[in-house]
């Protein structure tokens, strides 16, 4: 019984020194997990899936790819909205890759335009099923 009651203190005395996630931890997590989509698949554009991306970003990019549920997915079509000056413009295509007019009007957007992915369709890695992809707004930092 002696024995008992002293490995229980040990096992006490040990796990009372162990000290659990920091603040910075806990804040940084949950800022990672309300940047994703609830579910299902999602745009990656830049390495980004929305918020802000810098005109470098948007230059070294020409593709879109799929995460999420579906990674892996190709994306066969897709509508850009871009709000230049506070107008809108669309542009269509059907590839997962940007036209050069695309890629020619985001490459002119100034700090504060926004963009976003719509209307996305990809094939699932068997390529016969289609599923729709999320998108979200970026904003040129």
């Amino acid at each position: 019984m002696k024995k008992l009651l002293f490995s229980l203190s040990v096992l006490f005395l040990t796990c009372s020194f162990v000290s659990g996630p920091s603040a910075t931890q806990v804040s940084l997590a949950t800022a990672e997990l309300k940047t994703m989509p609830p579910g299902g698949a999602y745009a990656m554009f830049a390495g980004k899936f929305g918020g802000e991306v810098s005109k470098k970003e948007i230059a070294s990019h020409q593709k879109l790819t799929v995460e999420g549920c579906a990674r892996g997915s190709r994306i066969f079509t897709f509508t850009l909205d871009i709000t230049k000056n506070g107008k809108t413009s669309s542009l269509n295509t059907e590839s997962d890759e940007l036209t050069k007019e695309m890629l020619t009007k985001l490459n002119a957007l100034s700090t504060g335009d926004t963009f976003i992915f719509r209307k996305m369709k990809a094939y699932l890695p068997n390529g016969k099923d289609v599923v729709d992809v999320q998108g979200r707004k970026f904003t040129v930092a």
